[in-house]
Formats: C-alpha cells, sequence, structure tokens
C-alpha cells in the first residue's frame, strides 16, 4: 500500500511539529483524566465563574462568525448569500441556490469542516454546482470557526469549520403550548412566483415533535439591465422532520431526517449563464437527503455529561444530457457518507474538557455513458479520530482553549488502489482582557487535511485517473487581533493568515493535482447599538494566491476566489409600540485590479443595497406578521465578487445578479 511522505518539509519540522501537537493533545487529555479520577474520591468541583461552557454550547471563537436565530429572523433569508450578508469575511457566489458556494476569508467551504444538525457535508459532485445547497427557512444558528478550528469540531478541517444547526420543536412553541406553529406564503415580483412554508409543532410531557416543509414555483430572474438569466427558475422543495425526548434527568435524545430537491433547467455549465461555445439548457436534478439520531445531557452533575450522534446523508446529481462539443453524455454522481461522534465533557474547576473519538465513512460512486471508459467507478475513504478540546478560564482576565486530534484514514481509488494515512492536527486559542474594555485575542494551528475525494460526476469521464504520488495535505493557520466594547459600541479587528500546502484539485483525473493555497488579510467590524436598534459595519481585506500566483475563478472550485476589498452594512430598528421592524443592508465591493497579473481585466466596483419592513398588527393578536423586502432597490447591474466566470474566454457571460425585487410575504402563527 503507498504511504505518502511527511508533509513537513523537512525530517527537524516534521519532528518539531509532531512534539507540539502531542503536547496539546497530552495537556488536554490529561487534564480530563485527573479530575475525572477526583471527582470519583467525592472531592467537591466548583462550577466555573467565568463564561466557559461545554463543547455542546459553546460561543465561537474571537474572529469567527456567528449566527443566531433572531438575526436570521430578521434577515428572512431566501438562499445562503443572505444568511451571510453581513460579514464581510464570509462571501457567497452564485445568484441561485443550486449554485452558490461560500468562500471563508477567501477559501471554499469543501475545505472545511462543515456539517448540518451533525450531519457531514461531503461536496465532490460536480465542480460546476454548489456546495451550500442548504434551505435556510430552518436555521436556528450558524458557527463559523474561520482558519483556527477546535479540534472536537471533527476531521479535516484545513480552512476552519462551519456548523449549521435547525430549529426544533422548542424553538417554535412557547413554554407550556402544547401545539402550534406557522405558515407563511410570499410574492416574489422579478420571479413572478410564489413560495409556501409550513411548520407543525406538538410537545407534551418531555415528548416533541417537529414538521417543516417548503415549496418554490419560480420563473427565471431578470438582472439590473431587464435581461433574463435563462435557468434560474427555481422549483425546489424540502422538508424537515424532528422527533425528540427530554427526560426529567436532562437527558435528551433526537431524530432527525431532511430532504432537499431541486430540479429543473439549467445552463449547460449550471454556476456560467451562458458559455461561448452556445451550449444549449440542460435538465439537471440534486436531491440530499439527511438522517441523524443524538444524545445529550442538558443537566449534567459530576463528571459524566456525554454526547453521542449519528448520521447519515445522501447526495445525488443527476444530469441526463450533459453537453460536450456535439455530444451528449449522461453523467451521474451519488455521495453517501455516515458518520458519528461520542465524547464526555469533563467539568473542571475553571472550565471544561471533552475529550471522545469521532469517525466518518464516505463513498462516491460517478457514472457516465462517455466511450470508452463508460461506466460506473467509486472511491470510498474511512477516517477514526480521536480528540481532546480544553476550555479554561485560568485567570478572572485569561482564557485559553487548546486541544489536538489524531486521525487515522484509510482510502480506496477507483483503480482498486489502497491508501493509509495517520496525521496529527493541533490548536491553541487565547484571550486577554487587558481592561475591561479591551480584550486581545489570537490562535494558530494546523490541520491534517487527508486524502479528498474526487469529483465523482466526472470519474474517468475525460482520461484515466491516475494515483501516483497521491499524498495529504495540511494547513497552518493562524490570527491575532482585539476587541473594543465601549458604552454602546463594540469595535473588533484581526489580522489573518491560512496556507492548504498541497491543496488538492478534486476535478483532476491526476489525483496528487495540487496547489498551495494561501490567503491573509484584514477583518475589521464596528457596531453601535442603542435599545431599539443597531447598526453594524464589516470590512474585509483578503488577498488570495495559488502557487504564490493570483488565481483564476475558473480555478476557485476546491480552492479560493479573489474577495480582495468588501464592506458590509446592516442596520434595524424596532418601534415596538406600534408592532414595526424596519432594515436593511449593503455590500460595497472595491474595483480589484489582481486579475491584470494573468491578463484579465480589473474587477469593477460595485454597491448593493436592500430595505425591509415588516408589521405585526396588535389588531390581530401578535398572530400575523406582513412583511416586505426590497433587494438591489437601486437596480444595479452587477456581478458578485465570489461569482466565478468573468476571466473565461469559454463563458460569454457570468452570472449578473437579480436586479430589483420585491419580496411581499404573510405569516400567521398558529
Amino acid at each position: 500500500m503507498p504511504q505518502s511522505p511527511s508533509p513537513a518539509s523537512s525530517p527537524r519540522i516534521s519532528a518539531l511539529l509532531r512534539t507540539t501537537v502531542l503536547a496539546g493533545f497530552s495537556l488536554a487529555v490529561l487534564p480530563s483524566i485527573t479530575f475525572a479520577q477526583e471527582a470519583n474520591n467525592d472531592e467537591t468541583v466548583t462550577k466555573p465563574l467565568e463564561v466557559t461552557a461545554s463543547a455542546k454550547s459553546a460561543q465561537g471563537l474571537p474572529g469567527g462568525v456567528s449566527i443566531g436565530q433572531e438575526e436570521l429572523d430578521r434577515k428572512n433569508p431566501q438562499t445562503m448569500k443572505d444568511v451571510f450578508s453581513s460579514d464581510a469575511s464570509v462571501e457567497v457566489g452564485g445568484p441561485t441556490a443550486i449554485v452558490q458556494k461560500v468562500y471563508v476569508q477567501g477559501i471554499e467551504n469543501t475545505k472545511l469542516n462543515v456539517q448540518v444538525d451533525g450531519a457531514r457535508q461531503v461536496d465532490s459532485s460536480f465542480h460546476h454546482i454548489g456546495t451550500a445547497i442548504i434551505d435556510p427557512a430552518m436555521l436556528k444558528s450558524v458557527n463559523v470557526e474561520s482558519g483556527v478550528a477546535p479540534a472536537d469540531a471533527g476531521p479535516h478541517a484545513l480552512g476552519g469549520s462551519m456548523s449549521y444547526e435547525t430549529r426544533d420543536a422548542r424553538d417554535v412553541l412557547e413554554a407550556g403550548d402544547t401545539f402550534g406553529g406557522w405558515g407563511k406564503l410570499q410574492y416574489n415580483s422579478n420571479t413572478k412566483g410564489f413560495a409556501e412554508w409550513l411548520t407543525v409543532a406538538g410537545q407534551s410531557d418531555g415528548f416533541e415533535a417537529l414538521a417543516y416543509l417548503k415549496n418554490s414555483n419560480q420563473g427565471n430572474y431578470k438582472d439590473g439591465d431587464g435581461d433574463e438569466a435563462i435557468g434560474t427558475a427555481d422549483g425546489s422543495e424540502s422538508g424537515l422532520g424532528k422527533f425528540a425526548f427530554t427526560g426529567n434527568d436532562g437527558g435528551r435524545f433526537e431524530a432527525f431526517a431532511s430532504h432537499l430537491e431541486d430540479e429543473g433547467v439549467r445552463p449547460s455549465r449550471p454556476n456560467y449563464a451562458v458559455l461561448a461555445n452556445g451550449a444549449a439548457p440542460q435538465w439537471l436534478s440534486y436531491r440530499d437527503t439527511s438522517v441523524g439520531v443524538s444524545y445529550v445531557d442538558e443537566m449534567p452533575s459530576g463528571q459524566f455529561d456525554p454526547e453521542f450522534s449519528l448520521a447519515y446523508s445522501r447526495t445525488v446529481l443527476n444530469i441526463p444530457a450533459l453537453q460536450g462539443g456535439a455530444n451528449f453524455y449522461h453523467v451521474k454522481s451519488d455521495i453517501q457518507s455516515i458518520n458519528g461522534k461520542a465524547a464526555n465533557n469533563f467539568e473542571v474547576d475553571n472550565g471544561v474538557i471533552t475529550a471522545g473519538i469521532d469517525f466518518y465513512r464516505d463513498e462516491a460512486t460517478g457514472y457516465h455513458n462517455r466511450s470508452p471508459r463508460n461506466g460506473s467507478y467509486s472511491e470510498t475513504s474511512t477516517d477514526i479520530g480521536a480528540f481532546s478540546q480544553a476550555r479554561l478560564s485560568l485567570t478572572d482576565q485569561w482564557r485559553v482553549s487548546f486541544g489536538g486530534r489524531a486521525d487515522q484514514q484509510w482510502f480506496e481509488g477507483l483503480t482498486g488502489e489502497d491508501f493509509s494515512e495517520f496525521g496529527l492536527s493541533g490548536n491553541a486559542n487565547t484571550e486577554y482582557d487587558l481592561t475591561e474594555q479591551l480584550m486581545v485575542y489570537g490562535g494558530a494551528g494546523t490541520t491534517f487535511g487527508g486524502l479528498p475525494l474526487g469529483e465523482s460526476a466526472i470519474y474517468e469521464f475525460s482520461g484515466n485517473w491516475n494515483y501516483d504520488g497521491f499524498a495529504p495535505s495540511r494547513s497552518y493557520n493562524a490570527k491575532v487581533g482585539s476587541r473594543l466594547a465601549l458604552d454602546d459600541w463594540t469595535l473588533d479587528g484581526n489580522l489573518f493568515y491560512n496556507l492548504i500546502d498541497e491543496s488538492h484539485d478534486l476535478s483532476s483525473a491526476t489525483r496528487n493535482s495540487t496547489v498551495d493555497l494561501d490567503t491573509r488579510g484584514v477583518n475589521l467590524s464596528a457596531m453601535y447599538s442603542y435599545g431599539p436598534g443597531f447598526a453594524r459595519l464589516t470590512y474585509s481585506h483578503t488577498n488570495v494566491k495559488t502557487d504564490g500566483g493570483v488565481p483564476l475563478s475558473t480555478e476557485a472550485s476546491y480552492q479560493g476566489v479573489i474577495m480582495g476589498d468588501m464592506f458590509n452594512f446592516d442596520a434595524g430598528h424596532s418601534f415596538d409600540s406600534y408592532g414595526l421592524r424596519v432594515g436593511g443592508n449593503a455590500e460595497f465591493a472595491l474595483s480589484d485590479d489582481s486579475p491584470e497579473e494573468r491578463g484579465n481585466e480589473k474587477l469593477d466596483s460595485y454597491f448593493v443595497a436592500n430595505l425591509y419592513a415588516e408589521w405585526v398588527p396588535g389588531v390581530l393578536n401578535d398572530a400575523v406578521t406582513l412583511r416586505v423586502d426590497a433587494l438591489n432597490i437601486l437596480d444595479r447591474d452587477y456581478i458578485d465578487r465570489a461569482t466565478t466566470g468573468y476571466d473565461s474566454t469559454r463563458i460569454s457571460e457570468p452570472f449578473h445578479e437579480p436586479g430589483r425585487t420585491f419580496l411581499i410575504s404573510a405569516k400567521v402563527d398558529f
């Protein structure tokens, strides 16, 4: 079995790396064993005075992005682009859900560990479709650890981690209510279409159940110049079901099942509006299904505070007539993943230490009918990891989070070749309060990236796949910043650096095709809160390089894309006595001349603004919510900075964003 060389550049660096990671892992594991023994000797363990929550409810580390249910409700997100509209460090490319990809500090989210309700997301089917095809309407929270990810976030978190959590029955019902829910109807003035939502929930004697359905029937949208964007009609459907039981002792068992389906006519390459060869739009079907179970203890006592999860997901992409030149081919991708986690949160006198194991098994199968290699091919990847992460308050002013993980991976290529890889990962973060108003923070880490599945829709499609030299990638991440809270103001700023050494191109038949991907820059934010309202401005400067040069946007898949300088503004105000809430957000991208290094035109600047107004009439017992969203209110014609295809002669027109759009909706709670 081929064994890849060490990712370190020299034996000395390799030894230093192993020593550092093992030290971090040991420092996190050993205290948990010690304090567990002390608890068994009936010694009293004091609860921490500082806010150092367990891994089940820990807030994101400084420098990351955390979005809660209140913010999601205020945004009324239609796609994942709306979810991240307030933070300039996270950009979403693509105007429609089927092609949207998330970039965190310039890195595509396929380089991050991404989970929805604990279900692992494996997005390596086809580089022309999105990697963030998620219905945002039922999201309860989103947490992004940028760059430096904790060890318990999961394996292969090269550029960080992203966790999405959906709502359950108790997020829909008031305490004491046994039954309720809401229905919603929305009209889109641009697409001339409707969308409908229905949520029903019940709870009694510790039992909970929830059912959610969404249906969308939209036409093609028109951009800011009034041109119709062919292939953007949305006929998607999605659903979510949850069941839970919480005992008197705090033990909570939960099961969920979700399904999303998007079928329709799309451009020949769905993320490019028009190809230069004139290829006609085609039918495409995308289906994503996830099921899972979990157990947590919401009233832990002593040293026994377990959490268990097991999840299965399946993504199927089917393109019956993919045009290639004068020919049409049937291509299909089927990716299945099962992952699980077992951990315990050990409470110590100054924080929590989480230790446990996790695993996944991914299998990707691709089919096509292109001769002479027509047929079905599969790759599989299996990983077992052990991890520990400590979150401690060393003093009243000083908090730390550090840990490590060890992963053993087995990989089987579609040619039958087997690989066995072992890697260590480590991280350390610290926060220190210089004064009651000023905090400084920093973090660093290195992550074993393993061997990723290739792009399954094109296994053996244009050439024989070759695994010579196939070796794991590794990332090195760092950040340093400060946060100032002064009266009604909160200011935050950080410098970041991310390097993925030997970052794999999943679409290449040469499986050792890699680049060194590095992103660096600065994130700044300022927020003013004044009781019934707020205003927030974020700025991000992100410099992205592949092998030291400026990347083409068509090379962004599974890597990164040029971001440059981005500003995002968000504001809102509530008139509580009238049941009225108003607000809006805006994005401003400065022009960027870095593509000129590759002989391409510079990226144009653009400014887009959105407004909303929401009214809850008191005469209807607060049961009805009426809302109007005015999107791209200035009717700008522009190409989003994270949308690809603007610099390729094979593409005659990239996607332009929707023009002025009014969303008119009515929601009824019952």
